[in-house]
């Protein structure tokens, strides 16, 4: 007989050598839920843990904001403490459509405009960080449409930076994760969607009380810290969620779901539950400058393969002889 020692050793290293996503426990049963469509993703890894139509083309809302707010911070990161462009563009905006209520005259930096705009989900906003950090809003759409490429985001296509209905104006809970997951990788954005509740300051004094519309963030659910809701007739409620456990983070998308914060809820917890340990996967905000997917996937395979053939060799080396163990 193997030793006892040696029996845990092998076993050790098998365990490292499993695939990414296995789960040695019993994997929980998938959550019933009333959206139309739902995704949910390893944040750190970009693993699917949960997948409902992923692919089918649905309308964002106001989560289009999400990109929105990634590229204010990128392409305006010279001009987070300078005052926002307030345009006649943003106070023409539909009468029903929800704003953060900016007008000409008022003092806001970049960065506490789109804080606001995050939080109560202020369209009004959206046109003027649009307007802010690139000449127009045209141009500002072409770099949403550009980034979402670059993000593997293929089924998505923005007409404008709010998520006001248009008909050419359309994404998918796949593509909605990947957003929304790189987003969660910035941390001037983390750290606009965790904010329940908001006391944006003007830059002559005083300030606008903003209260969220995500109320998921406020659920009880552990590690809730973000991301954003999104309401019209076109898509339905939706809502992208996150929440950070141990260090891990799961991003959930709910689109057209009148449950969406019970939604949220069931989904995370089933992410969580079948989220791999740690150990167990290739952290891509650890891997190397510049490498792709591709790359990391063959990391794990060589990962597993050597673990495996170490085990082998421990096997071999016993020669098969009766030990007794202390």
């Amino acid at each position: 007989m193997i030793s006892l020692y040696l029996k845990k050793t092998i076993f050790m290293m098998m365990c490292f050598a499993l695939p990414v996503g296995f789960v040695l426990a019993e994997t929980p049963q998938q959550p019933q839920i009333g959206a139309q469509a739902a995704y949910v993703m390893d944040a750190d890894t970009g693993d699917e843990l949960y997948a409902k139509n992923p692919d089918q083309r649905m309308y964002p809302g106001s989560t289009t904001k999400i990109m929105t707010c990634i590229l204010g911070i990128e392409l305006g990161k010279e001009k987070m403490d300078q005052p926002i462009r307030i345009t006649q563009d943003s106070q023409n905006i539909e009468s029903d459509a929800s704003v953060l209520g900016i007008y000409p005259g008022d003092k806001v930096t970049l960065r506490n405009a789109m804080t606001g705009m995050m939080v109560v989900s202020g369209c009004d906003a959206a046109i003027d960080v649009a307007e802010t950090v690139t000449p127009t809003q045209a141009d500002f759409v072409s770099q949403m449409n550009e980034k979402a490429a670059a993000l593997g985001a293929d089924h998505t296509h923005f007409v404008n930076p709010h998520g006001l209905p248009d008909a050419d104006h359309y994404t998918t809970a796949r593509d909605l994760a990947r957003i929304a997951a790189y987003g969660m990788s910035l941390p001037e954005f983390r750290s606009m969607v965790k904010k329940s509740e908001y006391d944006m300051p003007y830059m002559d004094g005083g300030t606008k009380h903003c209260t969220s519309t995500n109320y998921f963030l406020t659920s009880g659910f552990p590690g809730a810290d973000g991301i954003k809701t999104g309401t019209t007739i076109a898509g339905g409620p939706c809502l992208v969620a996150s929440a950070t456990q141990n260090g891990r983070t799961v991003v959930a998308v709910i689109l057209n779901s009148e449950n969406r914060f019970d939604d949220a809820q069931s989904l995370l917890k089933y992410g969580f539950a079948v989220l791999p340990p740690a150990e167990n996967v290739y952290i891509l905000r650890d891997a190397p400058a510049g490498q792709t997917l591709t790359e990391a996937a063959e990391k794990q395979k060589e990962g597993a393969l050597a673990a495996q053939q170490q085990a082998q060799k421990i096997l071999s080396s016993s020669g098969g002889k009766t030990k007794k163990s202390a």
